[in-house]
């Protein structure tokens, strides 16, 4: 028997998984990356984290955050743009256009939350239409603009950062959690749409971190480190993951959300309102 024939069908079996691990091991390195909501938080992680490897873009409303990222590392450069404005989307595409700048991995990543009561007015029209388009239709004409200028021949990755609560809505921030939620349908219409195509799709779903977003509707619960979970997310990717939601409120959400819609409703209602100390 011929050792080299068995020991070549061996390789030829097993080295179709490894080239996959290898692939993915590589899907966050060498790319040409945008992140939007950048100068803080979750943005700011994944920027400072993916820049070892990576040419970064980041984008928000903020200039002087983006600058002090911007200033960690010479391979990340700053746009400011706001995402709920579709000019300014239009005008950012076009800038990265003009800068002979070809991305292959968008993070959509910006987001605003606050707490809403259609009972007790507080924003104009004006204001809850910016609060939606920053969590889900600037995410969707960015998107729109990110597969129209990508290399098509070439790997690209779509990684839409939505959040746990798009599994089953906490009342008490009613905008944020119903943007979110269309946000994953989005990801999951998009998939589909890009299916057999050079494109993944990736959603993650993250629970509470230590960043600005708790603090601005009074959540002093301590959530996780938020550089840990982007470095756990960043594995996870790589792995070959298309969804990532770490939290542990996660099996209960999903529970509430199949089996107990209306008790689920009242009983998270109730400890949010607590915890925020909503009247």
């Amino acid at each position: 028997m011929d050792i080299s024939i068995l020991i070549g069908n061996y390789l030829q079996k097993y080295s179709i998984g490894f080239r996959f691990a290898i692939k993915n091991r590589k899907m966050l390195n060498g790319k040409s990356i945008l992140i939007t909501g950048g100068g803080s938080g979750i943005g700011q992680a994944l920027a400072t984290n993916l820049s070892r490897n990576n040419q970064i873009v980041i984008c928000g409303r903020n200039e002087e955050k983006l600058k002090k990222v911007a200033a960690t590392s010479k391979n990340i450069s700053y746009y400011v743009a706001d995402v709920s404005i579709p000019t300014e989307i239009d005008r950012l595409f076009q800038r990265l256009t003009d800068d002979k700048i070809v991305l292959n991995v968008l993070f959509n990543n910006a987001g605003v939350v606050e707490q809403f009561d259609v009972t007790k007015p507080r924003f104009s029209s004006e204001e809850i239409f910016a609060r939606i388009n920053t969590n889900l239709s600037g995410g969707i004409a960015i998107t729109q603009h990110f597969v129209k200028q990508a290399n098509k021949s070439a790997q690209n990755t779509i990684v839409n950062i939505t959040s746990e609560i798009a599994l089953f809505p906490i009342p008490v921030l009613a905008l944020y959690a119903s943007s979110k939620a269309g946000f994953s349908v989005f990801t999951k219409a998009l998939r589909q749409q890009l299916r057999g195509t050079n494109f993944k799709v990736i959603e993650i779903l993250p629970p509470q971190v230590e960043s600005e977003m708790p603090k601005q509707i009074g959540n002093t619960a301590k959530g996780m480190d938020v550089d840990t979970f982007v470095k756990k997310m960043i594995k996870r990717i790589e792995q070959g993951s298309t969804q990532y939601a770490p939290g542990s409120n996660v099996p209960l959400l999903k529970l509430f959300s199949k089996f107990l819609p209306k008790t689920g409703l009242r009983l998270i209602d109730k400890m949010s309102r607590k915890q925020l100390r909503v009247e």
